[in-house]
């Protein structure tokens, strides 16, 4: 595969933050989700010196964001010394074409990004495979239309690469794939055989879920005794951890420590990850995990977010409890509030607070588990159909280098 189409070769030097903002009346929320964008970027060691923010009901059809902002980065990247620009908004293959052709630079969008922080965070080989298929899924389609502009002009010839070379390279593409989710779902199936022979066992599964950085894996840690890695990098966690733990007399259960969350996460990643996430689907009882420190509008983000993802993987409502980690970090006034701050009525899910760290109120979560369990033993709730996960399908005939008429007459910013 050409070296322009690899994202990792992308991921270096210093960086530009860009959004398309499509709500003209939202003042605040685009700001929890651009820092989002920001703190995975330097996750990866990658510096951020500036940010780009247009605001339109759509986006451009040529590169998403207006051609004065494309200029605009251009300059600031020849001033600055700037050698990649990440997108938060998801870019059609034409637009990133178009992108780095317009402002010389490595142009990634947040899926890519996301997917460069999982590849460096694996260690084992199926996470390995399922990024690898993640990648391709994202990357053919632009890896195509890159391919097809370089081969336009190149007619066939004895001893020549020209069209047939072009094919053959698109072929073993599409062949890669096709093995990768062969395997994948070969995997999958095993993994839906160890969890049935983990539930014969007898004993109940409670899956830590929620966003990074939440202390997913310092709690299963304090909770089993455990010394998996932990660190403050995103997604440490993407292979699942297991380990029985006792809650009292009567009840042994088994925890699981999952995969993180990220802020609209994409829903090919979920399906390309539908091994992870089928031992969250699995669990009789999801704790959903958030760190109480985040400020007041970012958790209520995530809680919604949080929700809803869990509800489309097809976890139903009645198996989850929220937690709320890291109250030895946070204010008091914070603590005390926080059922009124988020509303959590409005959920209707039970909840508590702890620290991993500290060790602070686990009766109450072991407590609130051993409840949840008896609960749903006397009320099994119905299960709950999965979403069809629908992947967005990108127009094969995209234009590259054109702008539409609408670009062109609108005056850019």
């Amino acid at each position: 595969m050409p070296e322009e189409v690899k994202p990792r070769d992308a991921l270096k030097g210093r960086a530009i933050i860009c959004m398309l903002k499509t709500n003209a009346h939202d003042h605040t929320i685009y700001r929890v989700r651009l820092d989002e964008l920001k703190a995975l970027v330097q996750a990866l060691g990658i510096e951020v010196v500036g940010e780009i923010i247009q605001t339109r009901y759509h986006p451009f059809e040529r590169y998403c964001i207006g051609k004065g902002k494309v200029g605009e980065i251009k300059k600031l990247a020849e001033k600055r010394d700037i050698q990649l620009v990440v997108f938060y908004n998801l870019l059609k293959s034409s637009q990133k074409l178009n992108l780095i052709e317009g402002t010389g630079c490595d142009v990634i969008d947040r899926y890519e990004l996301t997917l460069e922080i999982f590849d460096q965070m694996a260690s084992d080989n199926l996470s390995k495979l399922q990024i690898e298929s993640a990648r391709l899924d994202k990357l053919a389609p632009f890896y195509k239309l890159s391919a097809n502009i370089h081969f336009t002009h190149d007619r066939p010839f004895f001893h020549s690469g020209g069209e047939y070379g072009f094919r053959g390279q698109l072929r073993e593409i599409s062949r890669r794939q096709s093995d990768i989710k062969e395997q994948i779902q070969s995997l999958v199936v095993e993994k839906k055989r160890q969890i049935e022979n983990r539930k014969k066992l007898g004993y109940p599964t409670i899956c830590i879920a929620g966003f990074y950085n939440a202390g997913k894996t310092s709690l299963f840690n304090a909770l089993t005794g455990e010394r998996k890695p932990v660190s403050d990098r995103p997604f440490t966690t993407l292979s699942s951890k297991y380990q029985k733990r006792y809650i009292d007399s009567e009840t042994t259960v088994m925890f699981i420590d999952t995969i993180g969350f990220v802020l609209d996460l994409d829903h090919r990643l979920i399906k390309s990850f539908q091994i992870n996430f089928e031992d969250i689907r699995s669990a009789d009882v999801v704790i959903l995990l958030f760190e109480i420190t985040d400020p007041p509008l970012t958790l209520k983000l995530k809680l919604g977010e949080g929700v809803s993802l869990l509800r489309d993987i097809g976890v139903p409502a009645e198996r989850v409890i929220l937690v709320f980690n890291k109250v030895d970090k946070a204010p008091a006034d914070t603590v005390k509030n926080i059922e009124e701050e988020l509303s959590l009525d409005h959920h209707d899910l039970p909840w508590t607070t702890v620290s991993a760290n500290q060790r602070t109120n686990f009766k109450g979560l072991l407590d609130l588990i051993a409840w949840k369990i008896k609960e749903l033993k006397n009320k099994p709730p119905p299960p709950e159909p999965i979403i069809p996960i629908q992947e967005p399908i990108e127009d094969p005939e995209e234009v590259v280098g054109d702008p539409d008429t609408e670009d062109e007459a609108e005056e850019e910013n």
